[in-house]
């Protein structure tokens, strides 16, 4: 029997904090979403800049 099928259920409070858990990490709020984030604000800039400017 496989570690999956041996597990019990969560209950819904559990269900509830794991999901928030995630939420903080992968949402736009978390280190990786800050990250792209930043570096779509600097492209966003340097294409700016080339379109003002030129090459």
């Amino acid at each position: 029997m496989s570690s999956i099928q041996q597990r019990t259920p969560l209950s819904q409070e559990d269900e509830f904090k794991y999901a928030k858990l995630a939420m903080k990490w992968y949402g736009w709020g978390s280190p990786i979403g800050l990250g792209i984030l930043l570096v779509a604000l600097a492209a966003a800039a340097v294409l700016v800049r080339i379109a003002i400017q030129g090459l």
